[in-house]
């Protein structure tokens, strides 16, 4: 073992030689000190990232074509999204939200005197029953439900309901009106009792007992809301240049001859009102959306649906620049419960849906079948059958219910007159 170990000293002289005369060589070839050789002079220092940049420039130089073009398009594409996000944020701190600003307090209370007895075998307790039952709420992931809410700002009433919903699985999207004139029960801290659907907000002060209502009612989940006034209903239109409207020959001559009963600012009519397509400015579609007197309230909420349908036709035709005075106009006046974060979420969902390409249905709840006409103390009022009605919109927005009429129930139409 010990023989194994044992070099003799000519042979480490060799090694030292061998060693010298390889480094010698390397210096004669390249010029450079061999590594192994002491007393080798060091490489200069260089900064990483200067090394970096001549690497990727490098790169870049050995690059194919597609490969640039693939490089380009998805810096830009990133640059694009950063941009967007950046304008989309900027609009939306134009609108109130629950981050930075509460509902408003109703200004003056409205008392239409209707019943209060509620007895289980009567008109209120078939509604009260029916209201307060503990029937799941429907929803599912692929639908939203957002209400739109048109707010009177005189009364405090909510005299346009409607309810957009965007169903992904089937790419339909429905606009429901509820009547203004529904008479149900409703609950609130402040007040309960029986009233028009549209007074619920102005008896209770607050915008979410309008929205617990529908949702007692049809049993649905309401995800959001967007509140809007008078003004931002005419200036989104006029920022849009306008909205192409079909008006039957009925509607245009009682508008023309009304338009002075109708029109809130003193604002002389434009042109007149014709049958067939016309191309309404915001006061002239206002006036079109809340006339109810030439007809009923079926009539009214039809009318209004034309109208968003029309808008959401203008929107779809109109350049970036219409849309951006449109967004500057309008926003301000829209009050939501809905976060920037979640508006943000819900723009970025309807481009990458394609939500614009959406089927649209429409219909009135309830429908014309469900409800009759009848009289609470002076006022005019619908009589709804609140069961039938939950069971079809429920079927409509996702395609089944959790609700089963039995044969001998008693239904708020077995009170109508």
């Amino acid at each position: 073992m010990e023989r194994e170990r044992y070099q003799p000293k000519h042979a480490k002289s060799n090694a030292k030689e061998t060693k010298k005369s390889v480094d010698a060589s390397i210096r004669q070839k390249t010029g450079k000190a061999g590594s192994h050789e002491k007393g080798s002079p060091r490489k200069p220092y260089t900064k990483k990232t200067s090394k970096k940049r001549k690497g990727f420039i490098a790169k870049w130089k050995h690059y194919n074509k597609r490969q640039k073009i693939t490089v380009s398009v998805a810096a830009l594409l990133l640059l694009i999204i950063l941009l967007a996000v950046f304008f989309i944020w900027s609009k939306l701190n134009k609108v109130k939200t629950k981050d930075d600003a509460p509902m408003g307090e109703q200004q003056e209370e409205v008392d239409i005197g209707l019943m209060e007895n509620a007895d289980a075998h009567s008109l209120n307790g078939v509604l009260k029953s029916w209201e307060t039952n503990k029937i799941k709420k429907m929803s599912d992931k692929s639908v939203k439900n957002i209400l739109l809410i048109g707010l009177d700002p005189i009364s405090g009433c909510t005299d346009t309901m409607m309810l957009i919903s965007v169903n992904t699985k089937t790419k339909v999207i429905t606009m429901a009106s509820f009547y203004r004139d529904s008479y149900t029960y409703y609950e609130s801290p402040k007040k309960s009792g029986f009233h028009k659907l549209n007074a619920v907000r102005a008896m209770s002060g607050d915008i979410g007992y309008t929205i617990k209502t529908i949702e007692n009612d049809y049993k649905i989940e309401i995800d959001n809301y967007a509140l809007v006034n008078y003004d931002s209903f005419k200036k989104v239109i006029d920022a849009l240049g306008g909205v192409d409207v079909n008006v039957t020959a009925r509607e245009a001559k009682f508008l023309n001859e009304t338009w002075w009963d109708w029109e809130l600012n003193g604002i002389e009519q434009p042109k007149p009102y014709v049958e067939g397509m016309n191309h309404l400015d915001g006061e002239m579609a206002l006036i079109f959306c809340r006339i109810r007197k030439l007809d009923s309230d079926i009539n009214r909420t039809e009318r209004q649906r034309r109208v968003i349908t029309g808008i959401m036709s203008s929107m779809k035709n109109a350049n970036v620049t219409r849309l951006n005075n449109t967004l500057n106009a309008v926003l301000p006046y829209i009050t939501t419960d809905m976060s920037k974060t979640e508006m943000v979420a819900l723009a970025g969902n309807a481009v990458a849906g394609g939500w614009l390409k959406y089927e649209i249905r429409q219909t009135p709840v309830p429908t014309e079948k469900l409800c009759s006409a009848g009289w609470a103390g002076s006022q005019w009022i619908w009589i709804c059958d609140y069961e039938a009605a939950a069971q079809e919109l429920q079927t409509m927005l996702y395609g089944t219910t959790n609700i089963e009429l039995k044969p001998d129930r008693t239904s708020a139409l077995d009170f109508a007159s």
